[in-house]
């Protein structure tokens, strides 16, 4: 089943769950309800354990010839789905007045409104099952906001990739790619295809896992496990860390399922992109939302000439299944050669600067793993700090981005005339971090920089 049309009724009298065909924007202010396979897909990530717990269940009924057991368990599955569904028949959304409106709730109403204006990015994202039905999930991330919110779960996958498009047009998203962070790029036409960027590598991303501390960790516990077992030839042995076994092995199959397949493309609307093995997502990243940019050079890696470029964006606060995957930042190229990383840094920062002022000599007496690292360099438009031990980090903060500009100065820094100077922005994920600098130089930082950002933001309301 690949969704029910709009301009028919589906069957046993549901509502319809699709969007007008291609209908204008003024059609969608009329109220929609979800696919009605939407608590299917939902609840889909909770069906293999339920199934085993049944299975369970049945075997144990039937072993003992309890009738009346097995009835009951049939009567609390029947009124889980009975609630899903009456949760479906409840949740209805709209947009009007450049508002995404979402109302859900029976007995305690919850009405949630997403201006359009604050829109940071929109997600398509698909689950296996999901997949297989035709249908996917609409995210909206907006700054500062709860992720749970602005979501439409689920609608047919050409339904939620028109909605996305007409979300993002009524947003007044600028028909330009993403030639700066913080301004549009050279502008392409309404109707110009996309511009491919960067396609990841399977086997180089599987390698660079393996070979990254998620990976080192797995092999680790695989290792002892099986050392353990060959050791006491006593499987049961193992069993109270199973558990853990178990999350540290998912961790990295969550890491390269989110990554595979990775495709950056430009396009008028900003940035697109698409990854995912099993549950896929595609996400636009409208002209003017990053935050900021880093690229990561693990020690490994650097012996292949590999490297990781990200970007913060101003987001959400995730839901609490979703927080290991909010805590990383959005990875345009999960590994690639410096030249890809190179040129994706070039259509994201308009000529950046790269970190060549060294830290002091004295500094070494503080960092003498990262003094190597320690540089930093800006101009009118970006500030860019080096740092890392054996992990190099150079991230690139666009001033008009900065939202405070902080002193720190610790103990030992006191004591050798040093002071850092660190860069909020909005993401929360990255702060671009000055560190180690003579006391003067950090001082003559801090009252150079508001002005610079101020000046920044004025050009920027200009563009």
């Amino acid at each position: 089943m690949n969704g029910l049309p709009s301009s028919s009724p589906p069957p046993s009298g549901l509502p319809s769950s699709g969007l007008p065909p291609s209908g204008p924007p003024a059609e969608m202010a009329s109220w929609h309800r979800l696919h009605p396979l939407s608590p299917l897909v939902r609840t889909g990530r909770h069906l293999v354990g339920l199934g085993i717990v049944l299975l369970i269940l049945l075997f144990a009924n039937h072993s003992s010839g309890g009738g009346g057991n097995l009835i009951g368990d049939i009567v609390v599955v029947a009124v889980a789905l009975v609630a899903g569904v009456i949760s479906w028949l409840v949740t209805r959304w709209q947009v009007a007045d450049g508002v995404l409106r979402i109302d859900t709730g029976l007995i305690r109403r919850d009405s949630r409104r997403f201006p359009l204006s604050q829109v940071q990015a929109i997600d398509v994202v698909q689950t296996g099952l999901a997949r297989v039905l035709g249908l996917a999930e609409l995210r909206l991330r907006m700054a500062g906001a709860d992720s749970s919110g602005g979501r439409l779960a689920c609608l047919r996958l050409a339904d939620a990739e028109r909605l996305r498009a007409q979300l993002l047009s009524m947003a007044h998203a600028p028909a330009a790619t993403v030639g700066a962070v913080g301004s549009p790029g050279p502008p392409i036409q309404a109707g110009e295809p996309e511009r491919p960027l960067f396609r990841v590598r399977p086997e180089r991303l599987a390698g660079a896992i393996i070979l990254s501390r998620t990976g080192a960790y797995a092999a680790a516990v695989i290792i002892v496990v099986a050392l353990v077992v060959g050791l006491t030839g006593k499987p049961g042995v193992i069993a109270p860390f199973l558990a853990f076994a178990i999350g540290v092995v998912l961790s990295v199959w969550r890491q390269f399922n989110t990554e595979f397949g990775t495709v950056v493309a430009a396009a008028p609307d900003g940035l697109r992109l698409r990854s995912g093995l099993v549950q896929t997502t595609a996400e636009t990243i409208r002209p003017g939302r990053v935050q900021a940019v880093r690229i990561v050079e693990p020690l490994i890696w650097r012996a292949f000439g590999w490297c990781r470029l990200e970007v913060d964006i101003a987001g959400p606060r995730q839901r609490r299944e979703n927080r290991s995957e909010g805590q990383r930042l959005r990875a345009l190229i999960p590994v690639g050669s410096r030249a890809e990383a190179e040129q994706m840094l070039g259509e994201l920062l308009n000529v950046p600067p790269r970190p060549s002022r060294r830290a002091p000599g004295r500094a070494r007496w503080k960092a003498p793993l990262s003094y190597h690292f320690l540089a930093w360099a800006g101009d009118d438009q970006y500030v860019a700090a080096a740092r890392g031990r054996v992990c190099r980090k150079t991230t690139w903060i666009p001033l008009e981005k900065v939202q405070s500009i902080r002193w720190v100065q610790g103990p030992l820094q006191r004591r050798l005339g040093l002071a850092s100077v660190r860069l909020d922005v909005a993401g929360r994920r990255v702060t671009g971090s000055i560190q180690d600098r003579d006391a003067a130089e950090a001082g003559d930082i801090l009252a150079r920089l508001p002005d610079q950002a101020r000046a920044a933001r004025a050009r920027g309301l200009v563009r």
